[in-house]
């Protein structure tokens, strides 16, 4: 049974706000990959700072296609949003989600993922984390819940 899960890959690229640190961190963002048989499916994605395209292999691993800025075999936004109910659509754009958030709704509905969820807002206050989810009921149904749990660094 495929499992979806989000992790971070490594760029070449540095964010702007950072190039003009000192040994200033490469930048990571977040994707969503499929696991199956403990084998991730490969896939390519677009570096949302710099156009660069990776292809994803495993988990927190990518190579760097060189010579190679964007590409129409990366899924988008776009792509995606064909294949949602208006309704959810309406809810991910209204908190402004991102690709791996998109593709993982996408994941719950297809793999009939019942009890998934992803983190619509979250903050921290008092030791407390709050905020909302957007978890799968079944049958392209969908609910918004609050949360709120205690927070010990």
């Amino acid at each position: 049974m495929p499992v979806g899960l989000k992790h971070l890959i490594q760029c070449r690229c540095i964010l702007p706000t950072m190039k003009n640190r000192d040994n200033a961190p490469l930048h990571k963002f977040k994707v969503f990959s499929i696991q199956d048989k403990n084998q991730i499916i490969e896939k390519l994605v677009t570096c949302n700072n710099c156009g660069i395209v990776h292809r994803v292999h495993e988990v927190c691993k990518s190579e760097i296609l060189h010579n190679v800025e964007g590409t129409k075999s990366s899924v988008t936004i776009e792509d995606i949003s064909l294949m949602l109910p208006e309704t959810v659509l309406s809810v991910l754009n209204s908190y402004e989600k991102e690709l791996p958030d998109f593709e993982h709704v996408k994941f719950m509905i297809d793999e009939n993922k019942v009890g998934d969820f992803i983190t619509l807002s979250q903050e921290f206050n008092d030791g407390r984390k709050t905020g909302k989810v957007l978890k799968y009921k079944g049958n392209s149904r969908f609910e918004i819940e609050p949360f709120s749990r205690s927070e010990v660094l």
